[in-house]
């Protein structure tokens, strides 16, 4: 098998991934992975320190000055580069748990909490304008979900569609529910059931407000249509908002950035919601 071949093995799909996870950062974590693959590190623990080194990024904003914002956002890079070394890692090993799932998408969660807070105080201590920074910075993380939790549904789709690799709420729920039911017979273990209980509650949420609708639709016809249109959703997914910040301490404009994701962020969410709707009516008949 050639490192092409073993690379793309190690993706959830080729043409659903971000286009600068795929480009730049999912090659710089296979080639961690590559190192560390015949060793006992396990994803579970790559995901650790990938939430405590974006937990750090959050810190660093907190102080406000420009260098600490360039030290935290390489470590916002090299949080990045774990997250997606952690799934590779379990993809290759073909030794992904269910909690593993859980603990990845909480991980996110966090370094997405940090970094916000971190921007909001960092701006609060370098302009002392309390108020005008809390309202942006919250109004711009809102905005940040918002995109994200839109190119995930439409990815999770493709992923479904196309490689039949989607998740399934209500399989996922049944799951899950045994994994619980197995965990309440076990002494200890009580991070693993607090974040079971926790996904549980989450995926039951996602369920009563998912689209029910299922379309009768070919995976190519499914492909043909809408590997364009993912393409370009992924330009307001998680890893182009990370790379985003990023740059924007990079230049010390990271309050631009905050008021980009708000207008234009938003703007290209509606136009592209507005082109996918149609896109998906015309497959749908």
């Amino acid at each position: 098998m050639t490192w092409f071949t073993e690379f793309k093995s190690s993706l959830k799909g080729y043409d659903a991934e971000e286009i600068l996870d795929l480009y730049f950062f999912r090659p710089l974590s296979f080639l961690f992975v590559k190192l560390i693959y015949s060793t006992n590190i396990t994803p579970n623990q790559i995901s650790v320190v990938s939430m405590l080194f974006g937990i750090l990024t959050g810190v660093l904003f907190g102080f406000g000055s420009y260098q600490f914002f360039v030290f935290g956002a390489i470590a916002l890079l090299i949080s990045n580069i774990l997250d997606c070394a952690d799934g590779q890692l379990a993809r290759l090993k073909k030794n992904g748990t269910g909690i593993g799932r859980i603990i990845d998408g909480f991980i996110d969660y966090v370094t997405g909490l940090s970094i916000f807070a971190g921007i909001g105080i960092g701006l609060s201590v370098a302009t002392g304008n309390y108020a005008y920074v809390w309202i942006l910075t919250a109004a711009a993380g809102f905005s940040r979900v918002l995109q994200n939790m839109m190119f995930d549904n439409y990815r999770n789709m493709y992923l479904t569609y196309v490689y039949d690799k989607g998740s399934n709420i209500p399989k996922e729920i049944e799951e899950y529910t045994r994994l619980k039911r197995r965990l309440e017979k076990t002494k200890g273990r009580y991070v693993e059931k607090f974040l079971v209980d926790i996904y549980i509650k989450y995926s039951s949420v996602q369920k009563n407000t998912a689209q029910d609708k299922v379309l009768n639709v070919s995976s190519d016809e499914y492909k043909k249509k809408n590997v364009m249109l993912l393409r370009a959703w992924s330009w307001i997914g998680s890893t182009t908002h990370l790379a985003a910040v990023a740059a924007a301490c990079f230049t010390n404009r990271v309050e631009y950035y905050l008021w980009v994701t708000i207008t234009l962020g938003n703007f290209y969410l509606l136009i592209m919601y507005i082109i996918q709707k149609s896109a998906l009516k015309g497959i749908s008949k």
